[in-house]
C-alpha cells in the first residue's frame, strides 16, 4: 500500500497545480523512466542486475544563466527483484536532486547535456550522482538517457518529461 500511496499522491498535487493559472504551473513538469540497476558488489564478486522504472515530478527556478535551467526534482523509484545466490532483494524508495540542464547549441539546439546531485532516501539511502543527455523533441516533450550512480547501485535509465 506505501508502494502505491507516494506516486498517488505526486499526481494529485501536480494536477491541482496545473489547474491554477500562477506561474508556478508554467515551471513545473513531470516524468517518467525505466531503468537497468545493478547492484555494485563490495567483494569483487558478480553485480546483481534488475530492470525498474522511477516516476518525478520537477519544478524549474529563474535563473539569468542564459541556456542553462535548474529545477528540484521529487521522486519515487522501484525495481523489480535482484535475484542472487542469498535470495531475492529489491531497492525502492523516495529521491530528491538538484538538476541543471544545459542547451548544447553547437550539437543541435534540442540537445542538452544534464547533470543531478541528490540525496536516495529509500533503500538505497545515500547521495547520487548523475549525467546524461536531453533531446527536446517538441516544447512539451523531452527525453533523457542518464547514468546515476547511487550508494549500492548504478542505474542507467531513459525518459520522458512533460513539460507544462
Amino acid at each position: 500500500m506505501k508502494k502505491y500511496l507516494l506516486p498517488v499522491i505526486l499526481t494529485a498535487a501536480t494536477a491541482s497545480a496545473m489547474a491554477d493559472d500562477s506561474p508556478l504551473k508554467d515551471r513545473l513538469y513531470v516524468g517518467a523512466n525505466l531503468s537497468h540497476n545493478t547492484i555494485d558488489s563490495p567483494f569483487g564478486g558478480d553485480d546483481v542486475d534488475a530492470g525498474g522504472y522511477s516516476i518525478f515530478t520537477g519544478l524549474k527556478f529563474d535563473n539569468s544563466i542564459e541556456g542553462l535551467t535548474t529545477s528540484a526534482e521529487l521522486g519515487y523509484s522501484d525495481t523489480k527483484d535482484f535475484f542472487d545466490s542469498n535470495g531475492d532483494a529489491d531497492i525502492n524508495g523516495v529521491w530528491v536532486a538538484g538538476v541543471a540542464e544545459k542547451t548544447l547549441p553547437e550539437i543541435d539546439p534540442r540537445v542538452s547535456a544534464l547533470a543531478r546531485i541528490g540525496l536516495d532516501l529509500g533503500d538505497d539511502d545515500g547521495i547520487l550522482l548523475g549525467a546524461g543527455l536531453g533531446f527536446h523533441a517538441t516544447e512539451m516533450l523531452s527525453l533523457r538517457a542518464e547514468f546515476i550512480n547511487k550508494d549500492a547501485s548504478s542505474v542507467y535509465q531513459i525518459g520522458a518529461v512533460l513539460n507544462f
